[in-house]
């Protein structure tokens, strides 16, 4: 049996806010999904008027001042749109907490579930402008529930989606791809975009919003596209840390909320993300520190490399496929 197959490669380009160049690379594993979201970059690429999206969580504490305004910004601009107070703004940064986000995301899954398709478009539905001010309230909701648990501190919670424009459709998921399915996340990790409009069962139990489990809005992953999440938070000291606290959310919910969630089959469940591969220490990290085992172990340097650098990304600038 051949286990050995050739190696292949991604390379993301970031502008930083001093518009120099930061390039990151990335080996990917020869497993189920990397062919197939390959050619599904392949594909996006070859498209007409393609282009790269970022979505990026570089936020800490000390932001919350210019994400509350962010986040009221985008509702002024949705109100605007509807000629009403559709979504209620944030009184000021005093007013970003857990509760709160939760109701705002909450407005976004009612636009999601009153907007329709591509071929059947909803009651809520206002064109593309307003859809990407959705989309993009969504983003922020949560750049804000990242930022807002990083102290002074704490290890910097980081990480991007970096997507080939348009993605649409997608391609399902197969069985067989849920060997790669895991919530053991660490710095340096490449892993499938969520790719779906809603909360899984992870971020329903992360964001305790028993809502979305009791409203039945809870959205399970079924397809892929091109979006990839970079991930960049501290590796967990134990395993099954998300399990653990998926299972003490589980105990303390409701009995109705318990009933509807499939603790019985874990499949259904399918917590965590799918993995692609992870990064490649390329000169661009060894100018910053030269010596490569340390960026694998040294948890203070990726920590450093993380305020440093990453927070400086504004802009995603070209992507690569290398074999």
């Amino acid at each position: 049996m051949e286990f050995f197959e050739k190696d292949k490669f991604v390379r993301f380009t970031f502008k930083l806010e001093n518009n120099q160049s930061l390039r990151l690379d990335y080996w990917l594993q020869p497993n189920s999904l990397r062919e197939k979201w390959i050619n599904e970059v392949r594909t996006c690429l070859n498209k007409r008027d393609t282009y790269l999206n970022l979505k990026i969580s570089n936020k800490n504490y000390l932001h919350l001042d210019q994400l509350t305004e962010k986040l009221n910004s985008l509702v002024r601009n949705i109100n605007r749109v509807y000629g009403y107070k559709i979504v209620v703004p944030l009184s000021g940064t005093g007013d970003v907490h857990r509760k709160k986000l939760n109701d705002l995301h909450e407005k976004f899954e009612e636009y999601g579930e009153n907007s329709g398709g591509d071929e059947n478009r909803g009651p809520l539905y206002r064109g593309e402008y307003a859809h990407n001010l959705w989309l993009d309230l969504n983003e922020w909701i949560h750049v804000t529930e990242i930022a807002m648990d990083i102290g002074k501190d704490d290890f910097p919670f980081y990480s991007a989606l970096v997507t080939v424009y348009p993605p649409y459709p997608g391609q399902r998921l197969e069985e067989i791809d849920k060997l790669f399915l895991t919530t053991e996340y660490s710095w340096g990790q490449l892993y499938l975009g969520y790719n779906t409009l809603g909360k899984d069962y992870t971020h329903a139990c992360l964001d305790n919003d028993v809502r979305v489990v009791t409203n039945n809005q809870v959205k399970i992953q079924k397809l892929y596209s091109s979006e990839v999440w970079l991930c960049f938070q501290q590796k967990a000291y134990t395993l099954k840390e998300l399990e653990l606290q998926f299972y003490k959310w589980y105990e303390t919910v409701s009995q109705e909320a318990q009933e509807l969630i499939p603790i019985e089959n874990l499949n259904k469940l399918a917590l965590g993300r799918y993995f692609l591969g992870h990064i490649v220490i390329n000169e661009d990290l060894r100018r910053y520190h030269r010596v490569e085992e340390d960026w694998y172990v040294d948890s203070e340097l990726q920590k450093r490399w993380n305020n440093e650098v990453f927070s400086k990304v504004k802009k995603v600038t070209k992507i690569e496929l290398i074999e």
